[in-house]
């Protein structure tokens, strides 16, 4: 990878700045087409003028560009997956679970996606998702255009709508926000189980991806993807107005998982440079046992939430 990002420098005369070098490799994995692509569009597309190095607010506009845009690499992948019904339930249990399933190339279904290269062998011998941004346009494919829910986002006492969830000096609100999402499921209930096509295990998290989309959509700011192990765990990364918000998402895997959750999210803050974190964790047992609590973590404030999920419509 940093060969083919080395040529664009030679051609062009641009430079990387180190940290948008790790954050390309960390977003495509060194996938060939990803780099070159998120290259091009960094030397060539978006005006940079070549005295400048390419920084990290530029990379932040290549990379949403790359999610959102056609390209034959992300079109094959999309393709790929719809071939057979049965890929969306192994896809998203790789994403929701730690714990699942093995990678076993004389299993036909992992055997396709693995040479599709979709899937690949973790080093405890699990099934991961290539990298991160196959993970969100994995998601996309899967999470219906239009839920059903979108009117209930927002309480009866709105003023703003969405900006509601940002301060006096622009920046994001992001507890407000994230309670407001806590108390939508509650809202919406049972109705969420009557989101089209959408697995129940994920329906969680597709709302999640789908409420905060429309939030930073309409406030400018940029959301992507973080994944560290390419299952269980998902990193939800939003740069708004100069600042990080972090967002980690699970499915409960009991009080044990629960807790390495905000472990691992101290850790990954302290990458990131950033000082407080969110995390979210939906409870889908039949008998949840919802929380709200505001801790220290490694000296980062870290808002967790576990969000019971509805299992059946009530009789």
């Amino acid at each position: 990878m940093h060969e083919l990002l080395q040529q664009y420098t030679e051609e062009v005369g641009q430079s990387f700045l180190p940290a948008v070098i790790e954050s390309i490799h960390k977003q495509t994995a060194g996938q060939p087409f990803l780099v070159n692509r998120i290259a091009q569009i960094l030397t060539g597309e978006l005006d940079i003028p070549k005295t400048e190095s390419i920084t990290m607010d530029h990379f932040s506009q290549a990379h949403f560009q790359l999610l959102h845009e056609r390209n034959t690499n992300i079109d094959h992948l999309t393709t790929n997956i719809r071939r057979n019904p049965r890929f969306e339930s192994i896809l998203m249990r790789i994403t929701a679970t730690d714990d699942g399933p093995a990678f076993n190339l004389r299993d036909d279904l992992i055997s396709e996606l693995a040479t599709y290269g979709v899937i690949k062998q973790g080093t405890d011998g699990m099934c991961e998702i290539a990298n991160p941004i196959y993970f969100y346009c994995i998601l996309q494919t899967f999470k219906p255009a239009v839920n059903g829910l979108e009117q209930e986002y927002l309480p009866e006492d709105t003023r703003e709508g969405f900006l509601d969830y940002l301060s006096t000096t622009g920046h994001i609100e992001m507890g407000a926000l994230l309670d407001n999402f806590r108390d939508f499921i509650a809202r919406a209930g049972f109705n969420i189980l009557q989101v089209p096509d959408t697995p129940q295990e994920s329906v969680g998290r597709h709302l999640l991806l789908a409420y905060l989309e429309q939030f930073v959509r309409l406030v400018g700011g940029f959301m992507h993807i973080e994944v560290q192990t390419g299952r269980g765990r998902m990193d939800l990364l939003i740069t708004h107005n100069q600042r990080k918000y972090v967002v980690e998402t699970k499915v409960w895997r009991g009080e044990v998982s629960y807790q390495k959750g905000k472990r691992q999210l101290a850790s990954y803050l302290k990458l990131e440079s950033a000082t407080e974190g969110y995390y979210v964790v939906f409870d889908h047992r039949t008998n949840p046992e919802p929380r709200a609590e505001t801790e220290e973590i490694e000296d980062f404030k870290i808002r967790s939430y576990v969000i019971p999920v509805m299992q059946e419509r009530p009789s």
